[in-house]
């Protein structure tokens, strides 16, 4: 077959381009429900999360910040303890002779 002028072929589209197509085919399809349901979570989101008692990321790091400091006083009591335990054990022997005497 011949091709003729009037007949001309179709531009084909590069696998690329079609890819390229898909979220806005995609978006058009959606229900409208949907889209609103979005856009109203995006509006009420404190509500929401306040309600369903969500975790957000500013709790998260308060958490984080109070779990060191937490962390950090444990172990400054564990070194006091090492500390006392020493002292008495040293309190201990010292009366100890002393009785002796």
């Amino acid at each position: 077959m011949y091709e003729t002028e009037g007949s001309g072929t179709q531009q084909k589209t590069s696998f690329t381009e079609s890819l390229a197509s898909v979220p806005g085919s995609i978006d058009r399809s959606l229900p409208s429900m949907d889209k609103r349901l979005g856009k109203y979570i995006d509006a009420h989101m404190s509500p929401i999360i306040s309600e369903w008692g969500l975790v957000t990321r500013f709790t998260l790091d308060s958490l984080e910040h109070r779990l060191d400091a937490v962390s950090a006083d444990i172990t400054a009591l564990e070194k006091e303890k090492l500390a006392l335990k020493e002292r008495a054990s040293a309190f201990e022997q010292a009366l100890s002779e002393a009785e002796e005497k």
